[in-house]
């Protein structure tokens, strides 16, 4: 097979095992007699759901490593080394993100219609999960094509994958209403991850470690901010994700070798006028 061409008989497969897990995972969460733990606090009720869709993350994550360690131009970009003393492997956890907050999202966000959709809202997250999950696979593996073109189109997916993404997460933690230190970790994390990628593809690849932290650090300030302003949770999602949306671009073009002004201009009007748009539709 043309290793230019992404085995889709091999995602496919994945995809839908992916799929049966969410089926289970959705007809365990709405049994009323499933066990549950309560932590206290604001937290939510960890129920089986939970174990078994931290299991279904993991399978992904191995899932997508697997296929990105097979595509020929891998070994162009660093790995990361395990070194288990009998045997050394390597990883490429990039890659992992957006595969793995593909069930994330999914489950987290359209969980919030359970009441008013009820079962279409079992469906549009099963729809929702198969096609960011096809998506984020087929684009990590054009995105290491030799050709610019097909590696330009590509990148532009992953980032329309990952943007949504961040909106569905944020959506959901905005509307949980937990205490601040609790959404802050989830917002703080969830922006850090989602961030390194979109700045793994950047052409000056130091400290992204660092940079995508920080971003997670912009996110959960404005969390605290956003904690004091009643709108409702789309909308207070939509502003995380701007906010997201903005410093990430502006890192994308810092990273860039050819830093352009405008490039940061452009994104500080689009910023702006987003902002302004989102607090006039709560006024």
């Amino acid at each position: 097979m043309d290793a230019s061409v992404p085995r889709y008989d091999r995602i496919v497969s994945m995809v839908l095992l992916v799929l049966l897990g969410m089926a289970v995972v959705f007809l365990v969460d709405i049994n009323p007699n499933i066990i549950r733990a309560q932590l206290g606090g604001d937290l939510p009720v960890i129920t089986v759901s939970w174990v078994i869709l931290a299991a279904i993350v993991i399978l992904t994550s191995m899932g997508a490593d697997l296929f990105t360690r097979d595509h020929p131009q891998i070994h162009a970009r660093p790995l990361w080394l395990l070194n288990l003393r009998f045997t050394v492997v390597e990883l490429a956890p990039g890659f992992w993100i957006l595969p793995a907050f593909s069930v994330i999202t999914s489950f987290t966000f359209f969980r919030l219609f359970n009441s008013g959709l009820q079962m279409l809202a079992f469906v549009l997250a099963l729809i929702a999960t198969g096609v960011l999950l096809l998506a984020s696979l087929v684009a990590q593996h054009y995105s290491m094509d030799r050709q610019p073109e097909i590696r330009q189109v590509a990148l532009m997916v992953l980032q329309g994958l990952a943007l949504l993404m961040a909106f569905g997460l944020f959506s959901a933690i905005y509307y949980a209403h937990m205490r601040t230190l609790y959404a802050a970790v989830l917002v703080g994390s969830s922006g850090a991850l989602l961030a390194y990628a979109q700045l793994q593809w950047s052409q000056v690849r130091t400290n992204l470690g660092l940079l995508s932290l920080m971003v997670g650090f912009v996110l959960v300030q404005a969390l605290w901010a956003l904690n004091y302003w009643s709108a409702p949770f789309l909308l207070g999602g939509a502003m995380l994700l701007v906010i997201f949306y903005v410093i990430t671009g502006m890192l994308q073009i810092a990273l860039s070798e050819s830093k352009s002004r405008r490039g940061y201009w452009e994104y500080a009007v689009i910023g702006g006028l987003l902002i302004f748009t989102i607090i006039i539709a709560v006024v």
